[in-house]
């Protein structure tokens, strides 16, 4: 799922209901209900967040552009 969608997409020239109309509804919280956040890979992994690594897409609050993409935890 998620090198498919980066190889397809660059995700800082999209919005946030962009990035849910592709992904689909959230399935995981980071800090706003404006950043769209989604569990993935293996249940293992833990963070505050929950059980997955947390694909966080963090939109800007003003615009909904999307401003960055990363993992919680860090992926290594």
């Amino acid at each position: 799922m998620t090198a498919s969608f980066l190889r397809q997409y660059d995700a800082t020239a999209l919005d946030r209901r962009q990035i849910e109309k592709i992904l689909g509804p959230a399935t995981g919280y980071y800090y706003y209900d404006n950043n769209p956040a989604y569990f993935v890979g293996p249940d293992t992994v833990t963070s505050i967040h929950g059980k997955g690594y947390l694909w966080v897409f963090e939109a800007n609050q003003t615009n909904g552009r999307i401003e960055r993409v990363h993992f919680v935890p860090e992926v290594k």
